[in-house]
């Protein structure tokens, strides 16, 4: 019998306005969540790329103070960030400066470096 009062005060009510309106929303925010999502991607992956140019960078310094050879100093940056990195090397009387650009890959929209820039310096003893 209590059932059957709640049928006849539900029929009695308007229908609901809101019937869809989650699907909408999803419509509209699931764009947003794809972007961010996308830009923090090519974000991690710059800072990935800068972390691995430094530690090219440092490694040329320390072959270079070592050896004194630029070729083994531009096979050690190689190694760690491929053939595509360019390497200038100059060396003075006190230190080794060395400068490692590495390329990545554009992100979404281009909000994000071509290209990165590290550099070392390794003091001449």
């Amino acid at each position: 019998m209590v059932f059957s009062h709640y049928r006849c005060w539900r029929a009695r009510l308007p229908p609901q306005p809101e019937e869809g309106s989650a699907t909408a929303e999803f419509a509209v925010v699931l764009p947003s969540v794809i972007a961010i999502a996308g830009l923090i991607l090519a974000l991690g992956r710059v800072v990935m790329v800068t972390m691995d140019c430094d530690s090219a960078a440092s490694a040329a310094a320390r072959t270079m103070m070592v050896s004194g050879d630029e070729t083994a100093a531009q096979h050690a940056v190689a190694q760690i960030v491929g053939a595509n990195s360019a390497v200038a090397i100059r060396q003075s009387e006190q230190a080794i400066h060395v400068q490692v650009t590495c390329p990545v890959l554009p992100g979404p929209m281009n909000l994000t470096p071509v290209q990165v820039k590290a550099e070392s310096t390794a003091m001449l003893q």
